[in-house]
């Protein structure tokens, strides 16, 4: 957050989750989110940080799932790597440890037309 302000002017939003279980409290925001900004959103919790790049609520069954980004990945620009080797994928909310808090940086960029 400080660096994206500070180096782009990028002012950001700072949601709190006490523990992963909460996450899907914050669904609704999310999508929010991604509709007026559309920025990827970094979030960290325990030792583990991430990038959510989208989201999906199914609101008949209220299932949730997160296109997540592994930011630590190093190698080759091969998609077709990245994506089976679970670099980037689809998690539902068992993704999250229910055992630790999240913070998440939610980048507030000009609105979306």
């Amino acid at each position: 957050m400080f660096c994206l302000e500070t180096l782009l002017g990028v002012q950001s939003r700072i949601i709190f989750a006490n523990t992963g279980k909460d996450m899907q409290n914050y669904i609704h925001e999310l999508i929010h989110h991604f509709q007026t900004h559309g920025s990827p959103i970094m979030i960290g919790g325990g030792v583990l940080a991430h990038t959510i790049l989208g989201v999906e609520h199914n609101s008949a069954t209220n299932e949730i799932r997160y296109l997540i980004l592994d930011p630590h990945y190093t190698g080759a620009e091969d998609l077709t790597t990245v994506i089976n080797k679970g670099w980037c994928g689809w998690k539902n909310s068992d993704f999250w440890n229910k055992t630790v808090h999240y913070n998440m940086c939610l980048p507030q960029t000009k609105y979306a037309i």
